[in-house]
């Protein structure tokens, strides 16, 4: 997904009244942190946690290897807060 059809995903969200706009700032304001550290190829940040999920939260970066575990110590640390996450270097599904 690009990043134009990602905003728009969340722009429908919002509009459906499934998120809130405050919601979809925050998640794209996460997403946004993401692309910076981790940028698409083969980079350091990528080999070094290839085979993980790389999430953020409040402008923190978490890893786990288990999306369980990254979504649970999130919203434990965070509660209310949006999530963006990606898998580095396979797919969850």
């Amino acid at each position: 997904m690009t990043d134009a059809e990602f905003r728009a995903w969340l722009d429908e969200e919002v509009r459906e009244s499934r998120m809130k706009p405050e919601e979809r700032d925050d998640l794209i304001g996460q997403k946004h942190m993401f692309d910076l550290d981790f940028p698409p190829g083969d980079t350091p940040l990528r080999r070094d946690y290839r085979g993980r999920i790389v999430g953020y939260v409040a402008n923190e970066r978490r890893v786990e290897g288990e999306i369980h575990a990254l979504l649970d110590g999130a919203k434990r640390d965070h509660p209310g807060r949006m999530v963006y996450f990606e898998p580095i270097g396979f797919d969850l599904f």
